[in-house]
């Protein structure tokens, strides 16, 4: 170990989540395996300490790169970042002053930094095989020191990326639209271990946890039901058999990206399924005892009046359990490239929360199409 880096100060910037941001702690975790002493905490919590640290790390998204300039500004050492905004923006975040950007995945980077890695942007796919070799390497997330809701008890991230290409997502693009699965054992393994540090509840937090679904079926055959948890899922992914499966082994709600009943609207947005197959899915889980939180996106590119309508209207005679909101101006989607053809400037994350795609509707009209 290079014996310059012996003390790293990890900072959460978006400390008032339901989970601890899972980025840090399997960061927290690979650091400490290599002999490194780790504190992590929220930003609040970061710039109030006093103690010296040979190197500090943030993790951004969008929603909390707002927050960049002032921790530039107040930590005085070495300061690096990544997450999904600096791995679509690593210029951005070099002009602000950081000393290293990661882009994608961090864990064999960081190490890679301890070890006396100096270059400015560090691709976490040129080290992928380096320090831990497979996903299964992984230490499990380690979230001491994070501040966290808990309503849902502890994220679980069996898999990582997402092979599909929906204009809207940012995922996606941050993994390249590869898909990594951990093992079933691997998986379980974790689960044991949060049982026994006194969580009871767990939500699996991939981007789509059904994607494969013998490795579904071999994780839930080591689940007894006798604690209950949340995952994701596309909607089209849920067969009547999965369905049951899945509430046997404790699943009592799904999350699902549905983003508009219009056919038009998700042929326009990539999302390469049907109304139909999705509709189904949603029965199927329903039929099974599971609940579905069902997410909307208004006002995607070259979304109409009729095709919201069309919409809601579906969504009133299959009575869906709705979440929505305006379409957001992630980076790297075709949603931020529609947007810099109009005018939208990188400089605004910096600024505020993600900025909405507002270039063909007003903020009003978009407000009241969210209105399921």
């Amino acid at each position: 170990m290079n014996n310059k880096i012996n003390r790293v100060l990890l900072i959460n910037p978006w400390s008032d989540g339901v989970f601890p941001p899972p980025a840090i702690g399997y960061l927290q975790a690979a650091l400490k395996y290599w002999g490194v002493k780790v504190t992590a905490c929220g930003m609040d919590d970061a710039l109030a300490l006093e103690e010296d640290f040979d190197l500090v790390g943030v993790t951004f998204h969008s929603l909390s790169v707002k927050y960049a300039s002032r921790i530039r500004k107040e930590i005085k050492g070495k300061l690096i970042c990544g997450g999904h905004h600096p791995s679509t923006l690593p210029e951005q975040m070099l002009a602000l002053g950081y000393d290293q950007v990661v882009v994608g995945e961090g864990e064999n980077a960081i190490i890679s930094i301890v070890e006396g890695n100096e270059d400015s942007i560090i691709k976490g796919e040129d080290h992928k095989h380096k320090y831990f070799f497979t996903i299964n390497d992984f230490l499990f997330p380690d979230y001491t020191g994070l501040k966290f809701g808990g309503q849902m008890g502890i994220p679980i991230i069996s898999s990582r990326g997402c092979p599909f290409s929906c204009s809207f997502c940012a995922s996606s693009n941050f993994w390249k639209h590869k898909y990594y699965m951990r093992d079933a054992d691997n998986v379980l393994c974790e689960i044991e271990n949060r049982k026994l540090e006194g969580f009871k509840y767990w939500m699996f937090e991939d981007d789509n946890f059904t994607l494969n679904k013998s490795r579904v079926y071999e994780i839930c055959q080591g689940l007894d039901g006798k604690f209950l948890w949340n995952c994701t899922s596309r909607a089209e992914s849920l067969d009547k058999n999965l369905c049951k499966e899945l509430y046997r082994a404790g699943c009592r709600k799904i999350w699902l990206g549905i983003e508009s009943l219009s056919q038009s609207a998700l042929d326009r947005c990539n999302k390469n399924t049907t109304v139909e197959k999705m509709l189904s899915g949603i029965q199927n889980a329903k039929d099974a005892g599971i609940e579905t939180i069902c997410q909307f996106i208004a006002g995607l590119p070259g979304d109409t009046s009729e095709e919201v309508a069309e919409t809601h209207n579906l969504i009133n005679i299959h009575g869906l359990n709705v979440s929505y909101h305006i379409a957001q101006i992630l980076p790297g989607t075709d949603i931020h490239e529609k947007a810099k053809e109009r005018g939208f400037k990188d400089e605004q994350y910096l600024e505020s929360e993600i900025p909405l795609y507002t270039y063909e509707q007003s903020i009003e009209t978009l407000n009241n199409w969210a209105r399921a």
